[in-house]
């Protein structure tokens, strides 16, 4: 199953869980639940256009598909899904206490814990800087005037009596400029799409990605024209992974592959890899794959 967006900032307020051995687990465990990413199709808002958010949410026992009730049947939902809007000219550090108020704009959730939301109903609660004067259209101005528009995005997810925050900051952008989400395309275990493993023993990971999906890397960049890089975030409930992250080696490769990690299966029986990779111009896709180790 494989969902796309992208996360340009995130930050997920979760405790990292202590091992019985009094150890700590690495950043790549998964051992409660927790905010992955912010998903949104397309990965910018255009001027003129609408952003689609999701939260991907995942515990122990996999992806959490679904809010309450309205979930599909024989999913694991969460409780609830609120996301709010934070003025974009306004620095936010701590979002319950710089997103409040007028500087901040609740989003209807959809039954899937969706949020659709348009550049002009943002720039209708925030038309401009406090203390500028009035402007007909101060969003279109800014961005003719060569600057960053990006609207923070603030995600609480209720599950299972706690709650979790997380936070995407969306790029506004001409209606003309496309931006892509690098699309995963397989998870390979030393070269294949494996789903059963051998417990105990070391693979050589990576993901491929479409090379359809990437854009040209923004102008001004090293080797500008050339094709994006994608870094690749691992995460897993079991195994260990030696690095949390590996990139894609070479973009302009017919079939891009990332530099090989290594996962070590667990114990056997099952559990799930979990993949979020983001690029250069603010694109992102998250992909899941459940394993079986024998």
């Amino acid at each position: 199953m494989i969902g796309s967006g992208r996360v340009l900032v995130l930050a997920v307020l979760v405790a990292v869980a202590a091992c019985d051995d009094g150890g700590v687990d690495p950043i790549t465990r998964i051992t409660a639940p927790r905010v992955l990413a912010i998903t949104t199709e397309p990965s910018a808002l255009p001027l003129e256009g609408e952003v689609v958010l999701s939260a991907l949410t995942v515990d122990p026992e996999g992806p959490r598909i679904g809010v309450g009730a309205g979930a599909p049947v024989g999913e694991r939902p969460v409780d609830a899904v609120r996301m709010r809007a934070c003025a974009p000219w306004k620095f936010i550090n701590d979002p319950a206490r710089d997103c409040v108020g007028d500087d901040a704009l609740p989003l209807a959730t959809d039954a899937g814990g969706r949020v659709v939301t348009s550049a002009a109903e943002l720039a209708a609660a925030f038309p401009s800087p406090p203390g500028q004067p009035p402007q007909s259209d101060p969003w279109r101005v800014a961005l003719a005037a060569g600057l960053t528009l990006r609207v923070p995005i603030i995600a609480e997810v209720d599950i299972d009596g706690r709650t979790l925050v997380a936070r995407r900051d969306i790029d506004v952008v001409e209606t003309g400029l496309q931006r892509r989400n690098p699309r995963l395309v397989e998870i390979r275990f030393d070269g294949f799409s494996a789903r059963t493993l051998r417990a105990g023993q070391r693979y050589a990971l990576t993901a491929t990605v479409d090379r359809a999906s990437l854009d040209a890397r923004p102008s001004g960049a090293l080797e500008s024209g050339a094709l994006e890089s994608v870094d690749c975030n691992f995460y897993s409930p079991t195994g260990e992974l030696t690095e949390p992250e590996a990139s894609l080696e070479d973009p302009d490769a017919s079939v891009p592959e990332t530099t090989s990690n290594t996962y070590t299966a667990g114990p056997p029986g099952t559990t799930w890899l979990f993949v979020v990779a983001t690029d250069d111009t603010a694109g992102m896709s998250a992909s899941w794959v459940p394993l079986t180790i024998e």
